[in-house]
Parts: C-alpha cells; structure tokens; sequence
C-alpha cells in the first residue's frame, strides 16, 4: 500500500466512523481503523485491478471536480492545506487518492447499473404493511464544539479536557460558535463552523437527547459529557416525530430500493472477483 493511500483512507475511516481527525484516536480505535483500513484496500486494489478496472478511466474535468468540491468544504485555503498536513497528505497525494476512490465508485456503478425502479404499487404494499417503519424521529439541525478525553493523550485526559471545553465555553459569550469551534473542536465540523446538519434523535448521545428541549433556537448549551468527551451544542431547528405519508415516503422507498439491489450486485461481484484472486 502506498503511504498516500494508507494515510487517505486513515482520514476518511476515522472520519467517518469515530468522527474523529486520525490524531485524536485512542489506541483501540486506530487498530480498528487500521483493520478497516486494510480491508478497503484490499478491495479497491482488487478492483482497480479487475479486467473491467482496466477499461476505466477518470477524465481532467471530473478529478477537478473532486478535487474542488474537497476545497470547498473547508472556510479557507489555509484550512484545507491544515488539514491536508494534518493528514499526511500533500495536494498531488489527494489528487492520487481521489482518483483511485473515482475510479472504484464508477466500476462499482457500472457493475450494478442495471436495476429496475421500485413500481408505486410494490412500494405503497410494502408501505401498508410496515407503518410502524414510517414514524419520522424528531430530527435536530445542531452545531456542536467537541473535547474529546482520550485517557492515552496527556493533553485530553479528563481535566484538561474538561478546562478547554470551559474556556471554550467562555469565549462564546464574545465570539462567534464557528470562530470558537474551529479553535477548540475536534469534530471533523470544526471546520465548517460547528455544523453537523439535521441530527435523528436516536443517533445523537443520550445526555445531548435530555438537552436538546430545554434549549431555545440558538441558545448554547451547557457542557454535556458523554462517553467521548465533552461537547456544547447549539439548536438551530427543530422537527417534531410524526408519521411519514406515502407521498413522502415513496421517492425514499425508491433510492432505498436502488441502493439495495445496487449493493446486492456490487457484494455479489466483489465476492466472486476477491475469490478468483485468493
């Protein structure tokens, strides 16, 4: 594995699974990392090296594309090439490894391609009979500035960890959340002011859950400890549980559908091209 893709898919791993930049990770969660890591690897290298990989190719205009839309998420140059350093990485390795990820996502969707779309009436059958499915959680829009307490970091052992959420907490009163939380958080949100988006209730931590109603709409709230660390969360709206009607739940019943047969498809391939190479 070459080091740009080891420390690529470490970001894009710890990212998304622990919400977490890879330099904040404990011990047993960098082994996990590495783990998945090792996995992903052996499946793109397998499908970059497929007969069907050989025949795909990932024009200028698209990796720039990708390329643009990775800067785009960060407030500034000077953030984007942060995190780049952060991450081992420099802008031809990104520029490497965002190819490879563009060149695996369009074999994959050249392998599963062919699916029929989900009718109305199979969708609204399968609508009748799971209602109970269909009950929307309330959903919150948060922004949220989080210290982790990692007991193998001296810095972010309990008490220090808990004194930079206070002072954290104490520049709120005169800054602005996205100032503050690119300057304390260690959410990968940092970045983008603070804003995690619409939440479901029943992914968020329960000690953030029991928050969330007494707040107002902007209000910051205390510090919450979880069994990550320590967070201050801002409301910026808010949509009560309810039942979902067909009408709504139709176009997602479809991608659902989609995504499935999709991902039926592509395992099925992977499975037989990761046998045939033992």
């Amino acid at each position: 594995m070459e080091a740009y893709q080891r420390h690529y898919l470490t970001a894009k791993v710890a990212t998304e699974r622990f919400k977490l930049n890879p330099e904040w990770l404990s011990d047993q969660q960098r082994q996990d990392v590495d783990t998945q890591v090792a996995h992903l690897f052996r499946i793109q290298a397998a499908v970059l090296g497929s007969e069907l990989g050989t025949q795909t190719y990932i024009h200028d205009n698209e990796l720039e594309d990708a390329m643009n839309a990775v800067k785009e998420g960060y407030p500034s140059s000077e953030d984007f090439y942060r995190a780049l350093r952060g991450q081992k990485l420099s802008e031809s390795d990104l520029s490497l490894a965002l190819k490879d990820e563009l060149r695996c996502n369009k074999i994959l969707e050249l392998v599963s391609s062919d699916v029929p779309e989900l009718s109305e009436e199979a969708a609204f059958e399968h609508y009748q009979a799971n209602q109970e499915k269909f009950v929307r959680p309330s959903l919150w829009e948060l922004s949220q500035i989080l210290v982790t307490v990692n007991s193998d970091i001296e810095e972010n052992h309990r008490e220090p960890a808990f004194a930079r959420i206070q002072a954290a907490k104490q520049e709120l009163k005169e800054w602005d959340f996205s100032q503050v939380a690119l300057k304390y958080s260690e959410c990968p949100s940092a970045v983008n002011d603070g804003y995690l988006g619409w939440c479901e209730e029943p992914k968020l931590f329960p000690q953030i859950v029991q928050q969330l109603p007494l707040l107002d709409l902007m209000e910051i709230s205390s510090v919450i400890e979880t069994e990550i660390g320590f967070h201050v969360v801002r409301v910026h709206s808010v949509k009560p549980a309810g039942q979902v009607s067909f009408e709504q739940a139709y176009p997602y019943l479809k991608q659902k559908h989609q995504q499935r047969a999709r991902a039926y498809l592509q395992k099925k391939w992977l499975t037989q091209l990761l046998e045939t190479q033992g």
